[in-house]
């Protein structure tokens, strides 16, 4: 029986230098995983700096007129023209009249490696009628991008994802249009 006792005493005692060993040894791996989890969270991106941008908006004499605002303006042009916009479709703040007569969203907008941005806004939802409303409308968009966005030099507007020849029947839509400051008030 003293053999017996000896091994119970010689399992007791692995036994306990196990548990020692265990417990000096520090956290085991499952309790280290939530911290290694932490650690692979992407760090919250940085908000873009507030910059100030000119829109174009009409005034009542039938010329485009700037409006300065302060906007987060992100670093990439593709996000830097929709912005812009975006914040022309928002509106003017007062006194003049916005470029696009419809509630309209801008869908997408992309940029080629020529500086070409293909810009793509809510179609009209009944056609749209005037050559000032059609000027308006699309140098307000053109001026206001090319402006913001000197790195580009043309800009295509679609309107429901599709490319229009005109609008009212006046201006050519079917190619890319450059900065005209020809309806801009001075």
């Amino acid at each position: 029986m003293s053999r017996r006792v000896l091994l119970i005493l010689l399992a007791a005692l692995v036994s306990v230098a196990a548990l020692v060993w265990v417990l000096r040894s520090g956290p085991s791996r499952s309790a280290q995983q939530p911290e290694t989890a932490e650690l692979r969270v992407p760090p919250t991106p940085t908000p873009a700096p507030t910059q100030r941008i000119m829109l174009l908006f009409a005034g009542a004499d039938g010329q485009l007129h700037p409006e300065l605002r302060e906007v987060p303006l992100p670093a990439e042009v593709h996000e830097r023209a929709r912005v812009v916009v975006r914040e022309l479709l928002a509106g003017p703040t007062a006194g003049l009249a916005p470029v696009v007569p419809y509630p309209a969203e801008v869908s997408a907008v992309f940029v080629d490696q020529s500086g070409l941005a293909f810009i793509d806004i809510t179609a009209p939802p009944t056609p749209l009628q005037g050559s000032n409303i059609e000027l308006m409308l699309v140098y307000g968009v053109v001026d206001s991008v090319l402006l913001n966005c000197p790195e580009l030099r043309a800009v295509q507007i679609l309107f429901g994802g599709t490319e229009v020849p005109t609008l009212t029947g006046h201006l050519d839509l079917s190619k890319p249009l450059v900065l005209n400051r020809r309806f801009i008030a001075s």
